[in-house]
């Protein structure tokens, strides 16, 4: 199936130029790919009562193709099961204007973790059926294999309670907030990201110091957040 909806730019999910701000997009991307879960009865919640288990987003990649004024015209924002495998599941999100031009397209990886033992489970193990088919991508979405490793610390943050989210843990979008934090408002205005990828590692919890690590080259920023010397986060943002 695929999941569909229409929405305007609310002032919340806005930038400084007025514009769905690349927090916004990510906001918009895993409310879809959740509400598509809940479409589905696979949702955390449900997840948790009937099997014990949580979804882990492990990956994202998410491509900027055209921005979408704040208040405009309704943008829509389809989301479908795009991947099925042993343990993992992909989530495509996309986000198109009123000419149906792509504004935004992003590919969310999830596996399902079991509570009791902590260990991952097979998905078909927590109710993905066959009757959940796989979706044509709309654009090339395959993940990269970013390995670097930044060495220079450039802030710190401490996991706040309102950054959790119902599986206790950081919620992904968080992540991206500590990330572009790391720009002035002047760089977010003059560069243009056009491809941002995240590697969920391990998970962070509430009152947790995170470390942040950047690395520039001329067209890419690659990020790592650590918790007490162990990787968290890699994010590569290319531009």
């Amino acid at each position: 199936m695929k999941y569909v909806k229409h929405q305007r730019v609310s002032a919340s999910l806005s930038d400084a130029t007025a514009h769905l701000s690349i927090l916004g997009v990510f906001q918009v991307v895993q409310d879809a790919a959740i509400e598509l879960l809940g479409k589905l009865k696979l949702d955390g919640l449900s997840l948790r009562k009937k099997f014990d288990s949580i979804w882990l987003f492990t990956r994202n990649k998410t491509k900027l193709f055209k921005p979408i004024p704040w208040n405009d015209e309704e943008f829509s924002v389809t989301a479908f099961i795009s991947v099925r495998a042993h343990a993992t599941m992909c989530a495509d999100v996309c986000l198109k204007d009123i000419d149906g031009d792509i504004c935004a397209y992003s590919r969310i990886e999830m596996c399902a973790l079991d509570m009791t033992t902590m260990r991952i489970r097979r998905i078909e193990t927590v109710g993905v059926t066959d009757d959940i088919v796989e979706q044509p991508t709309e654009t090339d979405m395959t993940f990269s294999k970013f390995d670097a490793a930044p060495t220079e610390q450039i802030d710190s943050i401490r996991v706040g309670s309102t950054d959790i989210d119902i599986s206790q843990h950081t919620n992904n979008v968080e992540y991206i907030r500590y990330i572009l934090n790391t720009y002035s408002v002047k760089e977010l205005r003059e560069k243009q990201a056009r491809e941002i990828e995240v590697r969920y590692i391990n998970q962070s919890y509430e009152n947790d110091l995170l470390d942040i690590y950047k690395e520039s080259t001329q067209d890419k920023d690659t990020f790592l957040i650590k918790n007490n010397g162990k990787d968290i986060v890699k994010c590569e943002i290319l531009f």
